[in-house]
């Protein structure tokens, strides 16, 4: 503990070194420390809670020794680890074809280096993840020249642990919002902050993004073009994030040709995602989705498939993509209710959405506690960002109403569950706070 303190002690003054905010270093720097502490305290209970709830739901997901066992992780996650492990790659099997470029890259490799080199511990691996994000969190919002730092600084740190589902699907490690909720934020942080190099930071947080989940194409190359063109020149390394975003396609495209003889780029990044989208083109989606989750179909889908095909993961899906797309053309209102659909999702619907029958048939459709904020929150998010845009023109707000556009694009295209929203409810509720809340806050206490 003495090692970590003096650890953490340097990294304070680095920051202030760095930042140039603390003028009182020793002062500040201990109050940061000891902050931190307590931070680090709170998330090692919540971290204990959730490995607890988790896997008291998922027995599945663990061995007797609460070690995680791999090949029993959701969302086609498993068989890709499994081959991991035993030195075959990144590959999986989908109707009877190898796959190699399934998924991105990102999640599968974080948790299998995890696994293999810290430790086999469910409850450490998901610590240890938390602890990182959460203390770049930590430190970003150190750089902030804010009054009265250390309120702001729990405050903050409430936000983004206050709700519960947002809290759950961020300390998950089973599906990317896990690790795209810490990044979405680590990037609106750094866009907010006045940190040197902050560019180049975003660069790193952009390619990560762009590795981890193959539909943020859309978010990570918007942001990008909006760098370049929307006066940062200004601000060192403004075109590095489009540089990043470009090598990073390079690698993965480098890598899927060599693997499947496609080089993937663009929005042909990872070969099941047609599959996945059929389920959205379908005569039954908008009979079950949201309440009934649309992977209930998948069986259904599969057997659409010709015995005939090339057994190749990208004929595969672009048999998929035109099954999606004929739909489409035959069915353009079936589609256009689900679009709406997908829409109450994100600002309406608040019970639990995409649901599993239990082994009665039963389903829960409890509401949603939580989702009564997440909502409301994000529906005042998008007005005072219009609002501002309009009444400013500024840059900030349009690189908010960019990001939120081209986040949430993709999955009104395919479909969308409460917790693809999480990143940008968190997002909503800082903005709020940080751009109206904690001025009336430090306005009161200096009236008090």
């Amino acid at each position: 503990m003495t090692f970590l303190c003096i650890k953490i002690t340097y990294s304070m003054n680095f920051l202030n070194k760095t930042f140039g905010t603390q003028k009182k270093a020793d002062n500040s720097v201990n109050k940061l420390l000891i902050l931190y502490l307590i931070f680090c305290f709170i998330i090692l209970l919540l971290n204990f809670y959730f490995s607890y709830l988790y896997t008291n739901k998922f027995p599945e997901i663990v061995d007797a020794n609460n070690q995680i066992i791999l090949e029993n992780l959701g969302f086609n996650f498993g068989q890709i680890l499994s081959n991991l492990q035993i030195g075959e790659g990144l590959k999986a099997n989908y109707f009877g074809t190898d796959y190699y470029v399934s998924r991105m890259p990102l999640l599968p490799l974080t948790l299998n280096f995890l696994y293999n080199y810290i430790s086999e511990n469910f409850f450490i691996i998901h610590l240890i993840k938390n602890l990182f994000f959460f203390t770049i969190i930590f430190i970003l919002l150190t750089s902030y020249k804010k009054d009265k730092k250390i309120l702001f600084i729990v405050l903050s740190l409430l936000l983004f642990l206050y709700n519960p589902h947002n809290l759950i699907t961020s300390l998950s490690f089973n599906f990317e919002e896990g690790i795209l909720n810490y990044l979405i934020i680590i990037l609106i942080l750094l866009f907010l902050s006045d940190i040197n190099l902050r560019f180049l930071y975003i660069s790193i947080v952009i390619s990560l993004i762009f590795f981890l989940k193959s539909s943020m194409i859309f978010f990570c190359t918007a942001l990008c073009i909006f760098f370049l063109f929307s006066g940062y020149r200004k601000v060192k390394f403004y075109y590095l994030p489009l540089i990043f975003l470009i090598f990073s396609n390079l690698v993965w495209g480098s890598y899927s040709y060599k693997k499947t003889g496609f080089f993937a780029y663009g929005t042909n990044l990872a070969s099941y995602n047609s599959f996945t989208l059929n389920h959205a083109y379908n005569d039954k989606f908008t009979k079950l989705y949201p309440k009934l989750s649309p992977d209930i179909l998948s069986k259904e889908i599969e057997k659409k498939l010709p015995s005939n095909i090339t057994r190749n993961e990208w004929e595969i899906d672009k048999f998929y993509f035109d099954e999606s797309i004929k739909y489409l053309k035959s069915n353009p209102k079936d589609v256009l209710i689900g679009v709406i659909k997908k829409f109450q999702v994100v600002f309406l619907y608040l019970n639990k959405d995409s649901q599993f029958p239990d082994e009665a048939g039963q389903l829960k459709y409890e509401l949603r506690l939580s989702n009564i904020p997440n909502k409301a929150f994000f529906i005042a998010y998008l007005f005072l960002i219009l609002k501002n845009f309009f009444f400013k023109r500024d840059s900030k707000n349009l690189f908010f109403i960019i990001a939120t556009i081209f986040y949430f694009f993709p999955y009104f295209v395919g479909f969308i569950y409460t917790r693809h929203c999480t990143s940008f409810y968190m997002i909503a509720t800082f903005y709020i706070f940080n751009e109206y809340f904690y001025k009336n806050i430090l306005s009161f206490i200096k009236k008090n």
